[in-house]
């Protein structure tokens, strides 16, 4: 289930802030179109002008998500500093008035993969994540090491109230805790690194053309391994039932590292998603936990498997 479906739409965006936008893209707005791929409960539109000319907008009312339009001025930044040749929309401009922020971007004709996964477009992404961590290493702009997104399993660990909680979602977490503890701790310092870092790289994060493979929505953008964002890709593979580890073995991202550090960062995943989906969903963003629920359960079923194949 996307928020998507709930998502806020063109004609609802106050007129101010409509002018604003149009003002920033130099044209009047005359075809809007929701994006149906996402989780974001602000605008997110495809718009056409009067001219022909097409757009990517997202905006959001700070008053009402005051915690979430944080990630929007995030964005904002990386967005701005990202070189012009790497795979990703090119950021037009930026408004942000203290009670709307909103960022436009060129606007590309693609379409996200097919859920579940089909084997040639995951190939074409895998591919293409090769390449682009290439060109983010080193990483163009300055951003924190810290990785918010990754890890969870200490905190459950000294939250009574979660540890109550995480049988009913996991009783094989509950029971090997100390184990997971311990791995992501390995996993933070096998994570460090001095590439940018997707850190979303989920489907929806993904465009596809006939002939390139586009990264959109960077707001949780990090300095780290390049191995993060391979891990994160491929624990949507792990959601769709299908067994990330040979695509895992043979991606260049992976070479060299061993499979205790592999290991590391695949629990630091899971327990950042499972342990934020055991705390109680904001109004309008249920969606969001639900998915990284299944995310973070498919990713632990992964980890399962693997520590029984190699201990």
């Amino acid at each position: 289930m996307s928020a998507s479906k709930r998502r806020l739409r063109w004609n609802a965006v106050p007129q101010d802030v409509r002018r604003a936008i149009e003002d920033l893209l130099d044209g009047q707005v005359v075809d809007a179109r929701s994006c149906a791929g996402g989780f974001s409960p602000g605008l997110a539109s495809r718009l056409r002008l009067a001219d022909g000319r097409r757009f990517f907008v997202k905006a959001i009312n700070a008053d009402r998500w005051p915690f979430e339009v944080a990630a929007y001025r995030d964005e904002a930044l990386v967005a701005a500093a990202l070189p012009a040749d790497i795979p990703v929309p090119r950021m037009i401009g930026a408004i942000d008035d203290g009670h709307w922020v909103a960022l436009a971007f060129e606007h590309i004709d693609g379409t996200e993969p097919a859920q579940p996964w089909t084997i040639p477009e995951l190939r074409r992404v895998l591919a293409r994540l090769t390449s682009l961590s290439q060109m983010l290493t080193p990483s163009p702009t300055a951003l924190s090491h810290e990785h918010p997104r990754l890890g969870g399993w200490a905190e459950v660990a000294a939250d009574p109230e979660l540890l109550r909680l995480l049988p009913e979602q996991s009783r094989w977490a509950a029971d090997n805790l100390p184990l997971l503890v311990s791995a992501e701790q390995e996993g933070h310092q096998f994570a460090y690194g001095e590439s940018l870092v997707h850190f979303d790289l989920f489907p929806h994060n993904v465009l596809l053309t006939d002939d390139q493979v586009w990264f959109v929505d960077w707001p949780h953008a990090r300095l780290g391994s390049p191995i993060i964002d391979l891990v994160i890709l491929l624990s949507s593979v792990a959601a769709d039932g299908i067994d990330p580890d040979p695509f895992l073995q043979e991606h260049p991202i992976a070479a060299g590292l061993s499979p205790r550090a592999i290991d590391g960062v695949i629990a630091a995943h899971a327990g950042a998603f499972l342990g934020s989906a055991l705390h109680p969903a904001s109004p309008g963003l249920e969606p969001i936990v639900q998915t990284k629920r299944a995310i973070g359960l498919a990713t632990l079923t992964w980890l399962q498997r693997r520590l029984a194949r190699h201990g």
